[in-house]
């Protein structure tokens, strides 16, 4: 098949390429440290005693040498002392096995009662894990125990699972963020390489079946105060590309599920070729699908679009099964993904690999106007209780005369939390009852709010909730600088602290102030609909406004 084919070179074209570049690969000696780079190497391979967390981790995509099956793994070890029912220990491994053609998926996570060799000065771990097995990861020697630089081997198994695996590096190591060390979320920072492409070949048992095996790799390597069990919440992701780039990409997630355009929480690192690598924040990644699990309900996203003006990039990427989640030591998502696009105006394909610890929810919608009486000078509105940048919706909007018996379509498929209605058939006097609808452009994730009230349809209505708010008056709508409000109440004031707020349509507060010249300005708001709130003395007022 042409995945074979792409993904599953034969080891003769990868000992010929070393062959002929064996001159340019002056990184394939140690000891070997990046230029600019707080990363040297074979030292940084090894254990950093002094860090808080630290973990080797290795996965990849092979194919049986017998079978022609496609396989996917991942392993790995992390440095993270605990002690549990009295029980202490010195990490825990991960160990995942998936066949690709049926989707059929593995996970086995086991203590490290001891790290019993967990060198400083090298890769070399020999865990005893808590059922007694032993396993190990080191770098390869030669017959004097000279390191060899980039190659290893390493060995896990679990019950009628194992893998045996001599891994030989490619490529020169991805430093992300230049220097390979940066923030990452609020309040952490991390050690960080890649190893973007290896040759694996060795051997593999799965449910009882044992073949040898060839295929390709990658490992990552971090080490700081980052934890993935207790900060931020992300989505972490590596692309081997056919054209030889490397991707390796970061989206993290605050606790309120937003997605900042903040440089700790976006990371693109990409190897380009022996010559250039980058780290840019500069990018967007859209969801497009996502699953829940078949055990636990946690739903992940499963596919995702990457652009970025750097190097045109434009690829979409997609989980191959949607149920490999990782329960211990916490739940996250790690699977295999594929991938298709274009760098530079030209086609590419790919393969790679998706950690998910961020879930999404089903949307939590509540009508909140019209409460009472309404008519087409005010919008039909809805609050998003559970906002997630990661999860945008489409809503449809419908009303009933029945009951709610049947409900007769309104308008459907729009962004985006109000809706003026213009057509509406009604006359003084006839009521309704609303819906909305919320869901995902695949329908995986879904919610639905029915108003329990009858809303009233009254062309002489005014009133928006307070009476106050007929003494104000709003211009321009839509506004371009300078939004203007006057009042003609004296005995009406404004409250302190503070006087205004300006909330997007998610809610989000971007703007707030105290009113003292009688306008706002929003020229630093994107194009949309906003909400201005003005703290009263009598209480709080909206105005629903477009910023053009």
């Amino acid at each position: 098949m042409f995945r074979s084919r792409y993904i599953f070179l034969p080891a003769i074209l990868y000992l010929l390429a070393g062959f002929f570049t064996l001159g340019a690969q002056d990184w394939k000696a140690y000891p070997h440290t990046p230029e600019g780079s707080l990363i040297s190497f074979p030292v940084d391979e090894g254990w950093h005693p002094d860090e808080a967390i630290e973990w080797w981790y290795i996965a990849g995509h092979l194919e049986g040498l017998t079978s022609g099956t496609p396989y996917s793994f991942m392993i790995a070890y992390f440095y993270y002392p605990g002690d549990t029912f009295g029980i202490s220990y010195d990490g825990f491994r991960i160990l995942n096995l998936s066949n690709d053609d049926t989707g059929v998926f593995h996970t086995h996570t086991m203590p490290v009662l001891s790290y019993m060799d967990l060198a400083t000065d090298q890769l070399h771990i020999d865990a005893r894990l808590f059922n007694g097995a032993t396993e190990h990861w080191y770098h390869k020697e030669e017959t004097d125990g000279t390191l060899i630089p980039f190659e290893y081997e390493l060995s896990a198994n679990a019950n009628q699972d194992s893998i045996t695996l001599s891994a030989v590096s490619q490529k020169r190591p991805l430093i992300p963020g230049d220097d390979g060390l940066f923030d990452q979320g609020a309040t952490s920072y991390t050690y960080y390489y890649s190893l973007t492409d290896i040759l694996v070949e060795g051997s593999l048992s799965f449910e009882g079946s044992s073949e040898e095996v060839s295929g390709r790799a990658w490992i990552d390597r971090q080490y700081g105060t980052f934890n993935p069990n207790t900060g931020e919440t992300y989505e972490w992701f590596y692309l081997q590309l056919s054209n030889g780039m490397d991707l390796n990409i970061w989206n993290l997630f605050t606790p309120e599920k937003q997605l900042p355009d903040d440089p700790a929480y976006r990371h693109l690192s990409v190897y380009v070729d022996e010559e250039t690598q980058y780290t840019s924040h500069d990018f967007e990644l859209e969801r497009l699908l996502w699953a829940k699990m078949p055990g636990s309900e946690n739903c992940y996203a499963q596919s995702w679009r990457l652009s970025s003006e750097t190097d045109q990039l434009d690829i979409i990427f997609t989980a191959l099964h949607h149920n490999p989640e990782v329960l211990l030591p916490f739940n996250f998502f790690e699977g295999p993904t594929s991938a298709s696009g274009t760098v530079n105006g030209s086609p590419v394909t790919g393969i790679g690999f998706a950690e998910l610890v961020n879930t999404y929810e089903d949307p939590q919608i509540k009508i909140t106007r019209p409460i009472k009486n309404w008519n087409e000078n005010f919008p039909i509105q809805w609050k998003l209780e559970n906002p997630d940048d990661g999860r945008p919706l489409l809503y449809d909007l419908s009303y009933s005369a029945d009951l709610g018996s049947s409900w007769i379509p309104i308008s459907e498929g729009f962004s985006d939390t109000l809706f003026y209605w213009n057509n509406h058939p009604f006359v003084n006097g006839d009521s309704c009852l609303f819906r909305v609808e919320g869901y995902t452009a695949d329908l995986t994730l879904q919610g639905v709010y029915e108003a329990s009230r009858y809303s009233i349809y009254d062309d002489q209505y005014t009133h928006t909730g307070m009476e106050a708010f007929a003494t104000f008056h709003f211009y321009p709508n839509p506004v371009n600088n300078m939004l203007q409000i006057e009042w003609n109440v004296e005995s009406l004031k404004l409250s302190d602290k503070p006087g205004f707020e300006v909330l997007d349509y998610l809610g989000r507060r971007m703007i707030q102030g105290y009113l003292s010249s009688g306008e706002v300005n929003v020229s630093m708001l994107n194009n949309g609909v906003y909400i201005l709130i003005l703290h009263t003395s009598r209480g709080s007022i909206k105005h629903i406004f477009v910023k053009e």
